[in-house]
């Protein structure tokens, strides 16, 4: 059914732009905000950039590096601080040639780890453009050092002052989307309770859209039932709404049909959820035959070649992150041995690829003998699924409790990862007794490396319940690449310090 209708609604397409003919953004809406707010950070920061590197022309001598660089292309003075500011709308057309504009007015999510790389190669590839043409200009007196230096402050300061503008001006309500959701089942609930944890995403959900028996909403947010599908119309216009998401009702595909021409009408956004999305990866890709986009479904497995890659790599930056968290870890030792008696380090068996037991290192959280209470204490389990996790364990020391928060307890894994137990990014690795108890569908993860980060460490960590964490390894595995392993490895980092389910 998604496929015929996403073949119907291509029709609609601007082939020249991709975007539906009939919902680009208008002013005065959450996604027009988006976007004019994304472009006015990126000219503030591409402005900061070339004053700075204008500031470090005027004394060459300040930065090493650049005295190296100006040795070779000196600057002319003035001049050149008027070029790079002249050329900061040569910048922004760049980035909104590489789509840097579409995830800000489109996205659920707004931005991500991936739009910062995609903006630093539209950087690099910008500046390498600009450099070309300067040397055709005024050959070897091109001033290609403000060029280079330019390049390098705008990568840093880009993503930065979007950062800002997210934690600053998306606060405003006009940047706030109004959501309905088509289909109040499983799926449908599932969205609503994603949506709920991500508070970042500045969505309100109106309420659900369904016309036959609702399902309870269970432990997620308290989302009403507001009407059926053929009040879709009349919801848009009364609530404000600015997305729609079509999540399996019992509509016809010819009904599907109808609520996205709705919302194109309308210029409301719709987001269309899958059917088998189980076995999908979010990059999978589209493949065409005749007008019928095809998804790829890839097979589980990581090929040789694959493996191969992510080992070198595991090697090379788990190394480098060694070297450089020494002093970090001498220092967490210390203050483990102070906090409690036992020893540093906690060992456990865990469960690696094809079923290989394997012993994690990880900094002892826990009082001396804890493993011993486990049973006593299982009755105030509240993971699903075969894991233990218990939110408030009367087992963890004080400075456990610190470590667990920010996530510092898993550093010593990075000598898993060089002794090739684990990987930097993969599923997460289960305690032996725990990876026993999966059954079927849930064996497939232990196929692939365990790693110390991974989609579900990104996702939520303890918030996620066992069957979705199984299905993220599956997605992590089939839309592999390396390129995403750095992008995870990025997007722990603010994981880790928002502290989403850590405990």
């Amino acid at each position: 059914m998604a496929h015929g209708m996403l073949e119907d609604l291509a029709r609609e397409i601007d082939p020249a732009s991709g975007i539906p003919v009939r919902e680009r953004p208008v002013v005065g809406s959450p996604s027009a905000a988006r976007i004019i707010a994304t472009v006015a950070a990126d000219t503030t920061s591409l402005a900061i950039a070339a004053l700075l590197t204008g500031a470090l022309a005027a004394s060459p001598n300040s930065v090493p590096v650049a005295r190296r660089l100006f040795e070779v292309f000196p600057p002319s003075g003035t001049r050149d601080l008027v070029l790079l500011l002249a050329l900061v709308p040569y910048w922004l057309a760049a980035l909104y040639a590489f789509g840097l504009y579409k995830a800000s007015g489109s996205s659920i999510r707004g931005a991500s780890v991936e739009n910062a790389c995609r903006g630093a190669t539209a950087l690099i590839t910008a500046s390498w453009l600009l450099a070309t043409l300067l040397v055709l200009i005024d050959g070897i007196s091109a001033p290609l050092a403000i060029v280079m230096i330019m390049w390098i402050i705008a990568t840093v300061f880009l993503p930065i002052g979007r950062w800002i503008a997210r934690g600053l001006v998306w606060r405003r309500a006009a940047f706030a989307e109004r959501v309905v959701i088509v289909g109040a089942g499983l799926v449908g609930h599932t969205l609503a309770a994603k949506i709920a944890k991500h508070p970042e995403y500045r969505i309100e959900l109106v309420g659900f859209l369904e016309d036959g028996e609702p399902m309870p909403n269970g432990e997620g947010p308290n989302v009403p039932i507001i009407g059926s599908l053929q009040d879709l119309e009349e919801v848009i216009r009364d609530q404000r709404v600015n997305r729609v998401i079509l999540a399996f009702s019992q509509a016809r595909h010819q009904q599907f049909l109808s609520l996205a021409r709705i919302c194109a009408d309308h210029n409301v956004k719709v987001n269309i959820v899958p059917r088998l999305f189980e076995v999908l990866s979010s990059r999978a890709g589209v493949d065409d035959l005749e007008g019928i986009p095809l998804l790829d479904v890839a097979q589980v497995e990581l090929s040789r070649m694959n493996m191969l890659i992510k080992r070198v790599f595991d090697l090379l930056v788990g190394g480098l992150l060694t070297l450089v968290c020494l002093p970090l870890l001498v220092a967490v030792a210390i203050l483990i041995k102070v906090d409690s008696p036992g020893p540093v380090f906690f060992r456990q068996e865990r469960m690696g690829r094809n079923g290989r037991v394997f012993r994690i290192f990880k900094f002892r959280s826990m009082h001396a003998g804890a493993e011993d209470m486990r049973e006593d204490l299982a009755f105030l389990n509240e993971y699903s699924g075969p894991m233990f996790k218990i939110k408030k364990d009367p087992r963890i020391t004080r400075v456990g409790s610190w470590l667990r928060r920010i996530s510092l307890d898993e550093l010593p894994q990075l000598f898993n990862v060089l002794r090739g137990d684990m990987s930097l990014v993969g599923p997460r690795p289960l305690w032996v007794e725990e990876a026993r108890q999966c059954k079927g569908w849930a064996k497939k993860r232990l196929h692939i490396t365990p790693g110390i980060t991974g989609l579900w460490q990104v996702m939520g960590r303890n918030d996620i319940p066992f069957d979705e964490m199984v299905k993220l390894d599956y997605f992590y595995v089939t839309g592999w690449s390396l390129s995403w392993d750095i992008r995870l490895l990025l997007e722990t980092i603010p994981a880790v310090l928002g502290r989403r389910g850590a405990y």
